[in-house]
């Protein structure tokens, strides 16, 4: 018997994202519970009959990875691998369904990142300007003055500032950087957060609208390439790197095959899942950046909290964590 493929009716798809784990260490029980929700929510997908995408990978840029190797005495692509492949074995442990593991170091998305800047430089979107502000090597993120803030080390005494978020350590910096005009986004931005129930939970949809309420300032988007070695530098600028939450952040295109020609038909993501001290890299940066290249916005991002030990967040940097094997 014959079948005409016009009546062939093509499965609705599903494309799940896992956020991509920083590679200066070896994986937590944080990272096990992040793997697990977006595996949860593939698979009830694909119980619907829907043709599921999860991506997952590793993100292995930035100063703190070329810190991290110097510690070591590595080679930064070797220290990089080492634990790239201990987060692909986690995923195997915990039978998760990943469909695609992304390494922000593969030539694929060296071409997807190089490929999307150049989008946003024939739109008129980034422009090179002098950039001040508190930089935190932990975050790899600038902070405003209202995000910074004095403590003291009850033990030492000792003053230093820190990020409010993250209660990270920041300095100042002064440089000369590549900046997008997130400025512009801010109402598109708050438009598509209060048409759309796309962040949850609720309180923090809330948080990114107040982050949202005095308006953005234009993002610093690349760092000098003396002080930001490993990363993928500007086309046309090899004096500049690209910062890494935008490499890292490209990824969810670079696995539907953005570099390569159309996409696969999977994106935009129709969830997000995301721990929440990652919310506004994902629910504004993110999308601003979406909306500039004039691409689909995610359907949903979903932010969970965080595990903790001794009342502090799970952190690598801090050594307070769990062996999730």
């Amino acid at each position: 018997r014959r079948f005409s493929t016009a009546t062939v009716r093509r499965r609705e798809t599903f494309y799940v994202t896992q956020p991509i784990f920083y590679v200066n260490s070896v994986p937590h029980i944080g990272h096990l519970y992040t793997i697990v929700l977006a595996d949860a929510v593939a698979r009830y997908a694909g119980l619907h009959g829907k043709s599921t995408k999860m991506s997952a990978g590793t993100d292995e840029h930035g100063l703190k990875i070329q810190q991290a190797a110097e510690r070591a005495h590595e080679d930064t692509l070797a220290f990089c691998t080492r634990y790239s492949d201990r987060f692909r074995d986690l995923m195997a442990a915990s039978n998760a369904s990943v469909t695609d593991f992304i390494r922000t170091t593969s030539p694929r998305h060296h071409r997807a990142v190089a490929m999307f800047w150049q989008q946003l430089v024939d739109r008129g979107l980034i422009y090179k300007g002098e950039h001040s502000g508190w930089y935190a090597v932990s975050d790899e993120a600038f902070y405003t003055n209202t995000q910074v803030e004095e403590r003291v080390d009850p033990a030492s005494g000792t003053r230093s500032m820190v990020a409010i978020e993250s209660g990270q350590p920041v300095e100042w910096v002064s440089e000369t950087n590549y900046k997008f005009r997130l400025s512009q986004f801010g109402d598109q931005l708050r438009q598509w957060i209060a048409d759309n129930p796309v962040i949850y939970p609720e309180i923090r949809r809330n948080e990114v609208l107040e982050w949202l309420r005095p308006g953005l300032s234009d993002l610093s988007v690349s760092r000098p390439r003396k002080r930001l070695q490993w990363g993928i530098p500007v086309p046309g600028d090899p004096e500049h790197t690209i910062y890494v939450w935008v490499d890292a952040l490209i990824n969810y295109l670079t696995v539907d095959g953005y570099a390569d020609g159309p996409l696969h038909g999977f994106f935009p993501p129709n969830v997000q899942v995301v721990g929440k001290d990652i919310v506004r890299f994902h629910a504004v940066y993110w999308p601003a950046l979406l909306m500039a290249a004039g691409l689909p916005l995610p359907k949903r991002i979903l932010a969970h909290a965080h595990w903790t030990m001794g009342g502090q967040k799970m952190s690598k940097s801090r050594g307070n964590v769990v062996d999730p094997f």
